[in-house]
C-alpha cells in the first residue's frame, strides 16, 4: 500500500521539476514594447518595432527611461506582418517577445486600404497581449516610433486613451467590435506633443482625436464638434468635467454636465426605418458672466435650460448627419437597438444595414435639468472689474 501511495507522489515531483524546460533566458530576449505598420509598395507593408534589450549588468543608460537596458527602433519590409517580423529577426540575435507590447500603431494610408490582415495576425498570434492598445496615426507610424526613445511614453499614452472621453480600444475590445452588428467603431488618433521639463523639451505621444473604422477600414477623422456629438450620443464615453457654453444676455453661461441618460427608440413602419433619440441630463452652472441672476428656485434656471437643449440638439443632429453622409458608419450603436427590437427583420436585413443607416430618418430630443446655480452670485459689473458708484 505504501508503494502505491508513493508512486503518484514521485510522478508529481518529476513533473514539477520539468516546468521550465522551454524558458528563454533574459539575456536572449528582445522585448517588443510597441509596433507600427505602414503601407509600403504594392502588396507590401513596412513593420517598425521598438524593442527593449535587457542588460542586467548595466545600471541604465541615457534614453532608456532609467531602466536596465536600451531601446532600439528597427524596421523591415515584407508581404505580411509575419514576414516582416521574420526579416527583423534575422537582424537580431535575440528572440523577439510580444509579452510586453503595449501599443500598436497603424499608418493612415494602410488604415484606409484596410487592416484585416494585420488584425488577423495579431488576433491569431498567441504571444500578443489582449490588453494592448490600438491607435491610428496621421502619416507614418515609422516616423512616430522613431521620434520616441522613452518607453514610459507609452504608459502615459495608454493612460490618456483609457479616459472615457478618448474611448480606448484594446485588442480584446476590437475583437468583440469586429463581430458586432454595425462592424463600426472608433480608434484613438495619436500624435507627438512637446513638454517642457526643467527647461528641457521632451517629446511624448498624446491622443489628439478619434477615427472612424468600418469593416476594418479607416473611413475618416472626427472633428471636435463631432466628438462632442458622439459623447452626447454615447453617455458612457462622456467622462468628467465636460462643459457646454451658451451666450446669453451679454455674457457666457457655462454648464457642467453631471449625469446623462440616452434612450433609443427604433421603429419600422411600412418598411421605413426610423430612430428617435432622447437625451436626458443634469448639470450645474459653473460660470456666469451674463446679466441673468441665476439662483435656485427661480425661473431663471428654467429659462436657460431651453437654449442649452437647442444647442446640444444641433450638435447631435450635425454629428448624425456626418456619420450618415460622410463617414457612412454607425458608431453609436443603432444597429444593436434594431437587432434587439426586431430580431427576425434584422436577420433578413443585416447585410443592408449601412444602406439603411445612410437614409434612415432621425429624431433627436434633449431634456436638460439644471440642478445647481453655483455658490456665488456676484453681480456682473463686479466680475468685469467695473466700479460701483453707489
Amino acid at each position: 500500500m505504501r508503494h502505491w501511495i508513493g508512486f503518484p507522489v514521485l510522478i508529481l515531483v518529476l513533473l514539477m521539476t520539468t516546468g521550465c524546460w522551454d524558458r528563454v533566458e533574459v539575456n536572449d530576449m528582445a522585448l517588443i514594447i510597441s509596433a507600427g505598420v505602414d503601407s509600403k509598395d504594392e502588396d507590401e507593408i513596412e513593420m517598425t518595432v521598438q524593442v527593449f534589450i535587457p542588460n542586467p549588468a548595466s545600471g541604465g543608460s541615457e534614453g532608456n527611461g532609467g531602466g536596465q537596458g536600451n531601446v532600439y527602433t528597427m524596421s523591415s519590409v515584407g508581404n505580411s506582418m509575419a514576414d516582416a517580423l521574420s526579416e527583423l529577426q534575422k537582424k537580431l540575435p535575440r528572440f523577439f517577445s510580444w509579452g510586453h507590447a503595449k501599443a500598436f500603431f497603424f499608418g493612415e494610408e494602410l488604415a484606409r486600404q484596410g487592416l484585416s490582415d494585420e488584425f488577423d495576425f495579431l488576433f491569431r498570434d498567441i504571444q500578443t497581449r489582449e490588453q494592448s492598445n490600438f491607435f491610428i496615426c496621421k502619416g507614418s507610424a515609422r516616423q512616430l516610433l522613431e521620434s520616441q526613445v522613452d518607453p514610459n511614453t507609452y504608459e502615459t499614452l495608454i493612460k490618456l486613451s483609457q479616459k472615457p472621453v478618448n474611448h480606448s480600444s484594446t485588442m480584446h475590445e476590437v475583437e468583440e467590435l469586429l463581430s458586432a452588428e454595425s462592424q463600426s467603431f472608433l480608434l484613438p488618433v495619436v500624435a507627438p506633443a512637446t513638454l517642457i521639463t526643467n527647461k528641457a523639451k521632451k517629446q511624448i505621444l498624446t491622443v489628439e482625436g478619434m477615427s472612424v473604422i468600418h469593416k476594418q477600414k479607416l473611413k475618416g477623422f472626427l472633428s471636435p464638434e463631432d466628438i462632442m456629438g458622439i459623447r452626447l450620443l454615447r453617455p458612457k464615453d462622456l467622462g468628467r468635467n465636460i462643459t457646454m457654453t451658451q451666450k446669453l444676455d451679454g455674457g457666457n453661461i457655462v454648464l457642467k454636465i453631471m449625469h446623462t441618460k440616452i434612450r433609443l427608440y427604433p421603429s419600422i413602419e411600412n418598411g421605413v426605418w426610423k430612430m428617435r433619440v432622447k437625451l436626458s441630463l443634469d448639470g450645474n452652472v459653473v460660470q456666469n458672466s451674463s446679466s441673468i441672476n441665476i439662483t435656485k428656485g427661480t425661473d431663471a434656471m428654467r429659462r436657460i435650460e431651453e437654449p442649452f437643449n437647442q444647442s446640444m440638439k444641433e450638435i447631435m443632429v450635425h454629428t448624425l448627419h456626418r456619420l450618415q453622409t460622410e463617414q457612412k458608419a454607425d458608431v453609436v450603436g443603432f444597429a444593436r437597438a434594431f437587432h434587439k427590437k426586431y430580431p427576425l427583420i434584422w436577420r433578413d436585413k443585416k447585410d443592408e444595414w449601412i444602406s439603411i443607416f445612410q437614409t434612415m430618418e432621425m429624431e433627436v430630443e434633449v431634456d436638460s435639468s439644471i440642478q445647481g446655480p453655483g455658490v456665488a452670485n456676484i453681480p456682473v459689473y463686479r466680475r468685469r472689474g467695473e466700479v460701483n458708484d453707489e
